[in-house]
């Protein structure tokens, strides 16, 4: 049984806010010492600064390459619609990038039709 897409929708966003949130504080964590090791006094509002700018474009660069990776699976015949009784889609389990196939599912239940 599918999810209903809201639910879909929802789960595919937290997975990207949570693969956000903790690249996002790994690479302020290292900007901040690169800066701090630089001899400089860092400005609390570069920090803060570098930090939305970097969870914005993960958010966005990991919704492009799931956007991709579903074309490139579909493309490659990764994809497939069920027939009747069946799912309504299956992904091959050696699909290149899986979870980016599923994660563009599950943000875009409607591609689940296309």
């Amino acid at each position: 049984m599918m999810p209903s897409p809201p639910a879909m929708i929802f789960r595919g966003m937290c997975k990207v806010i949570a693969i956000a949130f903790v690249t996002n504080q790994v690479l302020t964590t290292i900007f901040t010492y690169a800066v701090q090791q630089l001899g400089s006094p860092l400005p609390s509002d570069a920090s803060w600064l570098f930090s939305c700018v970097t969870c914005g474009l993960l958010t966005l660069w990991l919704q492009a390459d799931a956007r991709r990776a579903f074309g490139f699976a579909r493309a490659q015949g990764f994809v497939k619609t069920g027939g009747e009784g069946a799912q309504p889609l299956q992904i091959a389990q050696d699909c290149p990038k899986r979870w980016l196939v599923i994660l563009h599912i599950e943000l875009n239940p409607a591609a689940i039709r296309a």
